[in-house]
């Protein structure tokens, strides 16, 4: 199988078989004009959003858009503002998503990391859309709301974008975080991920807006900076027993993380990706 045909099916059979008629996120007001789309267990979303009412447009903030999720996401906007989106802020990319990312209206302008950009030129899908890319930090200004973007070397991914809105005290850490359950991590760069869980505690926002799960606060952040680090001490517990990826998957033991939702689901592709870069320390 396909790399992107076995991640695409990971993402998508998160807990549940999908239903054809579901709807693929709940929506939750979290602040002044400020919306998370939260992923529905089993749907085709495989990631939380962001939606922003700004003055005289909207901005949405995530990563792996469907046609499908892009959709239901601007019918939404539909009901809440007849303001259109005019800025998608795609947080990271997955290098071999041609299907994905790239179905967004044609009037509105991706913005993104220049690590992700450097991704998404490469995919045989055609960009459609304008785009504009930045290297650290961008902030743009809408009306008296401040949207800050900071791009992370690596992560989660490769150029990873968190979203801040000071006013509002929301924090949108896309895949960076994920509260409660287990998520993708099998494009993720383990030692530099650590480190940018510290930045996004530091941001102190009142609400946090995760990848995957309910929104939360920042003892959201703590929980899964907790469990990151039990995972990561685990494999570098292994790995200095010299073992080859396979046997070091079988002894590995968390047994207060076996039953989280989605740990089963994607502990194969994460554990050896995490095994396979964290063995260099041992």
């Amino acid at each position: 199988m396909k790399r992107v045909s076995l991640t695409i099916v990971l993402f998508v059979a998160l807990f549940l078989p999908i239903a054809a008629d579901a709807a693929n996120f709940r929506f939750q007001k979290v602040g002044g004009d400020v919306y998370a789309a939260i992923a529905e267990p089993g749907s085709r979303a495989a990631s939380n959003c962001l939606i922003v009412v700004a003055d005289y447009q909207v901005i949405l903030a995530g990563a792996h858009f469907t046609k499908a999720t892009t959709r239901e996401l601007l019918d939404f906007v539909g009901t809440i503002t007849p303001l259109q989106v005019r800025y998608v802020i795609l947080t990271h990319h997955h290098s071999g998503f041609d299907a994905l990312d790239t179905d967004f209206p044609r009037n509105a302008d991706i913005i993104t990391s220049q690590r992700t950009w450097q991704l998404l030129r490469k995919e045989p899908g055609r960009i459609k859309n304008q785009v504009i890319f930045f290297e650290q930090g961008l902030t743009i200004k809408r009306g008296s709301r401040e949207i800050v973007m900071t791009a992370t070397e690596r992560g989660h991914s490769e150029g990873d974008v968190f979203v801040s809105l000071p006013e509002d005290g929301v924090l949108f850490t896309s895949d960076l975080l994920f509260n409660d359950v287990g998520g993708y991590m099998g494009d993720g760069y383990f030692r530099d991920w650590l480190m940018d869980l510290d930045t996004l505690d530091e941001v102190g926002a009142r609400t946090v807006v995760p990848g995957l799960g309910a929104v939360t606060d920042n003892d959201g952040i703590k929980r899964f900076r907790a469990f990151f680090r039990d995972f990561t001490t685990e494999i570098l517990r292994l790995a200095a027993k010299g073992l080859d990826v396979d046997a070091a998957k079988r002894e590995f033991s968390l047994p207060q993380f076996q039953n989280m939702p989605g740990f089963r689901t994607f502990f194969d592709v994460n554990f050896r990706r995490a095994y396979n870069e964290l063995k260099e320390l041992k």
